[in-house]
């Protein structure tokens, strides 16, 4: 390969690389959140009820609202891992509750995210294809 074009191969292997392991980092947050409930949990949908808010120099986390436990329900607490998510009122969530005590809960993705597992997937398939394309522009 000529060496403008190797150049840009290898610029664009390292920046596929950088990407893949950012993304590979975020996952591995979101599943460091996803353990603060000590146990699987049992997923449910709900919705964010009050995003976060100041009072003086009090910092109040997001309250999620979603029905849990045989007679369905309704729980309205802050989620354990509420620091990991963006969390605006009205926003669809999937969350995990502990069954013994269903006001433990964790926020698993928001509407428009994706699970940390499958963002794990994509961050390490990233990093491989950026290690490929550099492979393949060196050899």
């Amino acid at each position: 390969m000529s060496q403008p074009w190797l150049t840009i191969a290898l610029l664009f292997a390292a920046g596929w690389s950088a990407f893949g392991v950012r993304v590979t980092y975020l996952a591995l947050r979101g599943r460091r959140g996803l353990r603060l409930l000590g146990v699987r949990g049992v997923r449910a949908e709900g919705e964010v009820a009050r995003g976060p808010r100041r009072e003086g120099p009090d910092l109040h986390p997001a309250q999620v609202r979603f029905e849990a436990g045989p007679h369905r329900q309704t729980y309205r607490r802050a989620p354990l891992n509420s620091a990991f998510h963006t969390l605006r009122t009205g926003c669809t969530v999937v969350v995990r509750y502990d069954p013994a005590d269903p006001r433990r809960v964790v926020v698993v993705r928001t509407g428009k995210t994706f699970a940390p597992t499958t963002n794990l997937v994509w961050g390490v398939l990233l990093f491989l294809f950026g290690v490929g394309l550099g492979v393949w522009a060196v050899v």
